[in-house]
């Protein structure tokens, strides 16, 4: 028996359980199977470089025990491999726990035929609320987890459990990852693949500041591609894989590769990158992963918003706290309320038949409204698979009725305090956000699909001149082939075909 087999056994195993659940019910349980060669890809570089006699391998949400096999075949190829393997798989959804004990009994066998005793305890609890969680203390030498995606309410008992890496709504992925930083023996490593959320924005700071404390980040992978690295689930996740290790000197860098997919992870190049230029050393510790193909023009520009007096916000009105103020007809009572649904690469449109699109404009409702002047907004979340990170539009003055409009809270907005922008600072700002090569730069510090407030503030621009420039050759509802040629003309003065195709 191939001590492959494990992993294609544990594999099969889980898409049958899989296969049984609603899509709903797996969305429920945040479970989605790993790849035989992605399992494998993780646990070639989660074997400490040297190991005693016995090896203790946790994986804290094991669903078929895939990321488990292919830790212990990965030991059992290598020459010497250790006496002893304890391997704990924690599981919640009982359906999988039988497979999980076959599977058990087939890693005996084949640890029996390379002389290694091989013990295997399946715990059929939650891992985020087990002792060993709780406890803190070091338990494993290898942890290696492809643990659950879903968000749970600050109350939750897990959340409470674990405060320190909590921040606004937690998702317990997160929560996953901080805590198995604290049970590693000195030495030990430390691989989760996980979607890329967690390296941006505030939900996650304690976790990654947590992480960052606890472990030295050795390598991290990221999958291009949203549709190819769960090969068998119909998922849309921007995933990675980071690998760490514990009470570890800090690295001064970080190996840093990328792939489409999982067709062709034996090929991927590696970039020996300082670790400053992939975590920032602030109080943010935000992740950028700059890919092979990421040259970045912008490293060359020293401006920001607050360099030309301006500040971006998110949109005050919180529906579900104004929702008696807002109505679906307007009145004279009544200004524009834009969602983000309004907001569209370089226009807005308002009305689009969307529920509840206008607010009353009253004493009650002033300081939740803004003057109607020119600005640039835009989305704070862009759709999965949308061509770009940012849908942007410069909003100009009086282009909607009414002194002030609304701005619903799923909204950013970029305005001069005490002024307004010019028409062709908005519009060149605006174009700026949509182009190509702003994309590029969010992609690589922005893990997920939204871009916030802080992202924003932190963004490189080049002159203003510049910047005025391209706002002036932007043309009425231009498309994204048109805002790109505009802007590679005025940053490089060339066209570079291939980029706006």
């Amino acid at each position: 028996m191939a001590q492959g087999d494990a992993v294609e056994f544990a594999h099969s195993g889980g898409l049958a359980a899989t296969k049984r659940l609603t899509r709903d019910e797996q969305k429920l349980l945040g479970q989605f199977m790993t790849p035989p060669a992605v399992a494998k890809f993780m646990a070639r570089n989660a074997i400490p470089r040297t190991f005693g006699p016995i090896v203790r391998i946790l994986d804290p949400g094991a669903g078929s025990g895939v990321l488990a096999a292919a830790v212990v075949a990965e030991l059992l190829s290598r020459p010497a491999p250790p006496e002893q393997i304890a391997v704990t798989l924690f599981e919640s959804d009982e359906r999988l726990v039988p497979m999980l004990r076959r599977l058990a009994a087939r890693l005996r066998h084949l640890a029996r035929i390379r002389g290694v005793a091989l013990s295997v305890a399946v715990r059929h609890e939650d891992f985020l609320l087990s002792r060993e969680a709780l406890s803190r203390k070091s338990v494993a030498d290898v942890i290696i987890a492809n643990p659950p995606y879903f968000k749970i309410s600050a109350r939750d008992p897990r959340a409470v459990a674990h405060a320190f890496a909590v921040y606004g709504q937690p998702n317990i992925y997160g929560l996953f990852m901080a805590v198995c930083a604290d049970l590693l023996a000195p030495g030990g490593c430390w691989c989760f693949i996980t979607p890329r959320s967690w390296t941006n924005g505030l939900y996650f700071r304690a976790v990654r500041r947590h992480i960052f404390r606890a472990l030295s980040i050795n390598a991290m992978h990221l999958f291009e591609s949203r549709r190819n690295h769960f090969t068998d689930d119909k998922i849309l996740q921007e995933a990675m894989i980071t690998w760490g290790t514990a009470h570890a000197a800090h690295s001064n860098h970080i190996l840093v590769s990328s792939s489409a997919g999982t067709r062709d992870l034996d090929t991927v190049k590696l970039h020996r990158l300082p670790a400053s230029q992939v975590i920032d050393t602030g109080e943010t510790h935000a992740v950028s992963l700059p890919t092979a193909d990421s040259a970045n023009p912008l490293s060359e520009w020293n401006a920001t918003l607050a360099t030309y007096g301006l500040r971006v916000s998110t949109g005050p009105v919180v529906a579900f706290r104004a929702s008696r103020y807002l109505r679906e007809a307007s009145s004279d009572q009544t200004v524009p309320l834009l969602w983000m649904q309004h907001i569209k690469h370089m226009c807005v449109e308002w009305p689009i038949g969307k529920k509840r699109e206008c607010i009353l404009a009253n004493a009650n409702t002033a300081w939740m409204l803004v003057p109607n002047i020119n600005l640039v907004v835009m989305r704070r979340f862009s759709p999965k698979e949308d061509r770009r990170r940012v849908t942007a539009a410069p909003y100009l003055s009086g282009q909607l009725h009414g002194p002030v409009i609304g701005l619903e809270n799923h909204t950013n907005y970029i305005f001069r305090p005490g002024g307004s922008l010019t028409t062709e600072e908005a519009k060149g700002v605006a174009a700026l956000l949509n182009s190509a090569v702003v994309d590029r730069y969010l992609r690589n510090i922005a893990g997920s699909t939204q871009v916030n407030a802080t992202d924003l503030r932190r963004l490189p621009l080049p002159s203003m001149e510049t910047i005025q420039a391209i706002g002036r050759r932007i043309p009425s509802r231009p498309s994204l082939q048109e805002v790109d040629a505009i802007v590679q003309a005025e940053l490089f003065g060339s066209v570079d075909v291939a980029e706006v195709a």
